[in-house]
């Protein structure tokens, strides 16, 4: 792969869900695209052009004949490669030699986009056409000689921009000028030099890149990303900002992501992080450099290079060599996770990465082979002793799963792995995390989910110290292993029970009542459903609710008896109209619930002939039960019957009286109510679709 088609590593280890896209740093070994020729042909331009006839026009104005020449620089305030001398100013000998280096360094720098020369980095970048895909090819800005920034070249979340060095190249402060150099607000920021390539293999870039942060009275930082991405690869640097405020050379929000695949930051200061502050992730691969930056101002100069705050993490993309990079972090603890592999990152092993970083935190932790902060307190090794770890005891108990029972002769941390029966043992990772295990004690561990073919386990245990490990294996007897579970029968979908209200039975008015004087006779209502004993959800019962001798009563009547204080004195049997009330319940599954439902019915009974003059049983109270002839009980009929208006009453007392439409002598009724005995609180009523 070329040395610089750089961003392609980017895209292979992109960072976490919810980050902003990455694959605009590309995929392993695809070469940077886009760069073509015609721009390397305006570079070359740009160096050996000479001056146009006016005497005010840089060398790198390139604009068509019929365009205006390029601007005056001295009218943008952003930025300018070089100042100029007014062309009516009256020139010295010297300052004829001042004004000769001047265009002679004009001369020497470029700033191009395209086929496009620009006077600033501002005017380049805002060129830069606008994209929705960030993760595709960038565009390059390609810049040589010695360039000044005036103000904050930003690039929002409209750009994906590579800045390469085409020739070795300086950006810097002009005086004066105090906030951060570059801000990504959203957008892609590559910084490249060296040798970059597109994908044709054509030369884009061959110099080194310098970003030099310094001035007087700095507050910002060389980039600060607030959200986006930026990157920096080798043959970059970033130097000599000295801020009063964090982050030297990078400041990174927890929106945004950070890739070092390359080049130095060194020499830079910050009251806090004197070349990164960190609030997200800074992902590493290649060789890096972050050393030699300090606390601004500190005496002795005290280190202070990355510095990640309490949520920051170092991710590693892929492999770290012959990289320097002096850690801290904010509010230290004892394993909190500082460095760790990427996602899908393999093959390297995160000890190696570990060795290359310095922490330069709280003295009282160190960072270990896991990434994780540890106590300093050097764990003793015991002296002299060989690991062993062996096994005990293995017992199958269940058909894809053994409970083993091991222990080893040092104090470390153990885990378990599987392979297939007779494939190449594990390797030992001395920086996987496990549980702790004491020396010389027996641990009992249960392994599940193991697959249907053999296997063999193994219990890896690594020292306290890390610098031992040793591992029992486990070979389970397939012979042994028990049989599978039955594959329970899939209970059939419940198909809802929905009864209609008409299915409702009323029982006690199937012969015609002799109503004497305070004789009072018991009914039954059985709503329909309320007989489902094994309901299922979505089933459906109508419950009675009550009953009365007027279809829209105030009140429904929840006593289920009916009589007459006075009684009923008639020729011949007369029929009368009762109404019941029904409330719909639905069964959820595990309840019956109420719902907003309901349903009123109408039934007839009929008053038996009783002269004036008859014997009146019952009119003490103490006969007239209800249990002889007449009183509706002795054959368990279900005729339908139906009531109009009633006199409700309780032994013999009356509540309340309402007539009839007619006038008859049911208008002195009275109904006393008894509870009736139901399952869960309620009467448990059959319904009967009344019959015509």
């Amino acid at each position: 792969m070329r040395k610089k088609q750089l961003f392609a590593l980017l895209m292979a280890s992109a960072l976490s869900v919810g980050m902003a896209p990455t694959a605009a740093f590309a995929a392993a070994d695809t070469a940077v695209e886009a760069a073509s020729e015609e721009v390397s042909g305006e570079l070359d331009a740009a160096d050996t052009e000479a001056p146009a006839e006016d005497p005010a026009e840089t060398p790198d104005d390139e604009a068509p004949a019929d365009e205006t020449p390029a601007e005056d620089p001295a009218a943008d305030p952003t930025e300018t490669p070089a100042e100029e001398t007014p062309a009516e100013e009256e020139e010295t000998p010297a300052q004829d030699e001042t004004d000769a280096q001047a265009a002679e360094a004009d001369a020497a720098a470029a700033i191009v986009v395209g086929d496009q020369s620009y006077t600033t980095l501002a005017d380049a970048f805002a060129a830069v056409p606008d994209t929705t895909d960030l993760t595709g090819t960038p565009t390059y800005v390609k810049v040589k000689g010695e360039i000044e920034l005036n103000a904050t070249v930003d690039v929002p979340a409209t750009k994906n921009i590579m800045l390469v060095a085409a020739e070795d190249t300086t950006i810097k402060r002009a005086a004066g000028f105090t906030g951060s150099m570059f801000t990504v607000n959203g957008g892609n920021l590559q910084m490249a030099g060296g040798s970059v390539t597109d994908s044709n293999g054509t030369a884009i870039g061959s110099g080194s890149l310098t970003v030099d942060g310094s001035g007087d009275g700095v507050t910002g930082s060389i980039v600060e990303v607030v959200s986006g991405n930026y990157g920096l690869t080798d043959d970059a640097v970033l130097t000599g900002n000295k801020t009063t405020g964090n982050a030297g050379a990078i400041s990174n929000t927890a929106d945004g992501n950070v890739y070092l695949l390359g080049g130095t930051i060194t020499g830079n200061s910050a009251t806090t992080g004197g070349a990164i502050y960190s609030e997200g992730a800074v992902s590493i691969r290649g060789t890096v450099s972050v050393t030699g930056n300090t606390v601004i101002n500190s005496t002795p100069e005290t280190a202070s290079n990355v510095v990640l705050d309490k949520n920051g993490i170092i991710n590693v993309n892929g492999a770290v060599t012959g990289s320097t990079i002096g850690l801290a972090v904010q509010e230290a603890a004892a394993g909190r996770t500082v460095v760790k592999l990427a996602d899908g990152v393999t093959d390297v092993t995160l000890s190696d990465v570990i060795s290359q970083i310095t922490y330069e935190g709280d003295s009282a932790y160190k960072l270990a082979d896991d990434g994780t902060l540890v106590s300093a307190a050097e764990p003793t090794p015991t002296p002299g002793v060989d690991m062993v770890v062996k096994g005990i005891d293995m017992k199958w108990t269940g058909h894809n799963s053994v409970e083993v029972t091991f222990q080893s002769n040092v104090k470390g941390t153990y885990y378990i792995e599987t392979v297939k029966r007779g494939e190449k043992a594990p390797t030992i990772d001395t920086s996987k995390k496990g549980s702790d295990i004491d020396a010389d004690t027996n641990v009992t561990k249960k392994v599940t989910k193991l697959p249907e073919h053999e296997v063999d386990i193994y219990v890896c245990v690594v020292s306290e110290d890390k610098k031992q490990h040793a591992a029992a294996v486990f070979k389970p007897i397939e012979a042994e292993r028990p049989s599978a579970p039955a594959t329970p029968t899939p209970t059939p979908p419940h198909t809802a029970v929905v009864p209609n209200v008409n299915e409702s039975v009323v029982q006690g008015f199937e012969n015609a009542l002799v109503f004497y004087p305070n004789t009072f006779y018991d009914f039954k209502v059985i709503g329909a459903g309320t007989q489902n004993n094994n309901p299922g959800e979505g089933d459906v019962r109508w419950v009675p609710a009550g009953w009365s001798m007027s279809q829209n009563p105030s009140t429904w009547n929840t006593s289920w008896k009916i009589g007459a204080k006075n009684g009923i004195y008639t020729d011949a049997e007369k029929a009368y109209t009762i109404y019941i009330k029904y409330n719909k319940q639905v069964y959820s599954g595990t309840n019956w619930e109420d719902t907003d439902a309901s349903e009123i019915l109408s039934y007839q009974f009929k008053a038996a002939p009783l002269a004036q003059a008859s014997v009146t049983p019952g009119a003490d109270g103490t006969n007239g039960n209800g249990t002889t002839s007449g009183d509706g009980t002795t054959d368990g009929g279900t005729t339908d019957v139906t009531p109009t208006t009633y006199a409700n009453g309780t032994n013999g007392t009356s509540k309340s009286a309402v007539s009839t439409g007619d006038e008859s002598p049911i208008g002195t009724m009275f109904a006393l109510a008894a509870a009736s005995v139901l399952a869960g609180g309620y009467v448990l009523v059959r319904r009967r679709k009344k019959e015509m």
